[in-house]
């Protein structure tokens, strides 16, 4: 069995041998920098890991926890949570601050467990999170706690940033 190839003539040739020099050169400018921007943030997270980078804010001057240091900051965050509950006369189950978190050293957060009726639990919700400072929930979730249809239990994950 004999293969027979196509003929091209010197000008296809030299287009596709072209192109071909082309598709390489594109590609290998592209691995260039992707090389020089891989090497830049080494160095950024060598310096951020080494301390000698300053991590810029994550909100604006007054919208975070303000203290000497974190573990007053998240005192004033977990007292914000305690006080919002006591103020519309809901059950607090449980408000349990988390530990830091060593990527993010800025973030305040707590489990917080609440129940009452629907009505104040979402007046809650919605005073937390359009107040000041700045609470957010991370997750949250809604559940009825009895035959009442008003009763419910929120389940969240609060999160605050402390100005340091």
């Amino acid at each position: 069995m004999i293969v027979r190839f196509p003929r091209y003539s010197p000008r296809r040739l030299a287009a596709l041998v072209a192109i071909v020099l082309l598709l390489c050169l594109v590609a290998g400018l592209g691995l260039a920098v992707l090389e020089r921007k891989r090497s830049a943030l080494l160095r950024l997270d060598m310096r951020a890991a080494a301390g000698r980078l300053r991590a810029a804010p994550l909100l604006p001057q007054g919208l975070g926890f303000a203290g000497r240091d974190r573990a007053q900051a998240q005192a004033t965050f977990v007292w914000t949570m305690r006080r919002a509950t006591a103020e519309r006369r809901l059950l607090l189950e449980r408000l349990a601050p988390m530990p830091a978190n060593g990527r993010m050293p800025t973030e305040l957060s707590a489990d917080l467990v609440v129940s009452g009726p629907q009505q104040d639990v979402l007046a809650l919700v919605q005073s937390l999170e359009s107040g000041t400072p700045l609470i957010r929930f991370a997750f949250w979730r809604l559940s009825r706690t009895g035959p009442a249809e008003t009763a419910v239990r929120l389940e969240a994950r609060a999160v605050g940033w402390h100005e340091g």
